[in-house]
């Protein structure tokens, strides 16, 4: 079942796809970060709305802090 998560570490907020499925050794990657805990949990409301899913927070004090996703490398 597909969720979003929103995690707080460090006083920042990171959204998250995540699966039950998901494989646990996989490094997390947040969709979004910020350090406004209410801008964070919109995006997240609202990626959760799009997908018809729900959001789980979770504080991350002994969970690893989520990879950010690689930007595209633009055409020159």
């Amino acid at each position: 079942m597909m969720y979003v998560e929103l995690r707080e570490k460090n006083k920042k907020y990171y959204v998250l796809f995540r699966d039950d499925d998901e494989d646990s050794k996989s490094k997390p990657v947040a969709q979004f970060v910020s350090t406004n805990q209410v801008e964070s949990y919109n995006i997240a409301k609202q990626y959760a709305k799009q997908n018809k899913c729900l959001i789980r927070v979770t504080e991350a004090q002994n969970l690893e802090t989520p990879e950010l996703p690689t930007q595209p490398i633009g055409e020159a």
